[in-house]
């Protein structure tokens, strides 16, 4: 004996069956943004990155040493024992003015 057909049920079934297509496509589709979106991140990561360089050789080096032989030596400042005993300030055009009097520019605040 056949059963009798409920249309709205097969239109429910109808439509739980395009529904769960809809959400298959859509992710199919956010799994490849999510690929192409990574490969986009991994190339700019490679292309960011900073590569170490390969050293030429020892007799460069030995080369450039005799050429200058204080290649990355720093120079001593001559006069840093002065500058410590006297107060620098520095003007509005950014040189060093040293105060004659250090006493004269302290700050009283008294209340």
């Amino acid at each position: 004996m056949p059963q009798p057909i409920d249309p709205m049920t097969e239109l429910g079934r109808l439509t739980a069956a395009e529904r769960i297509q809809q959400i298959a496509e859509r992710a199919s589709l956010a799994a490849q943004m999510r690929a192409s979106d990574s490969a986009a991140n991994q190339l700019v990561a490679a292309e960011t990155q900073v590569h170490g360089t390969f050293q030429k050789g020892a007799e460069v080096n030995e080369e450039l040493r005799r050429k200058n032989p204080f290649m990355g030596r720093k120079k001593r400042k001559q006069d840093e024992e002065e500058t410590d005993l006297q107060h620098t300030f520095y003007t509005s055009e950014e040189k060093k003015d040293i105060a004659e009097d250090p006493g004269a520019h302290d700050l009283d605040v008294t209340v």
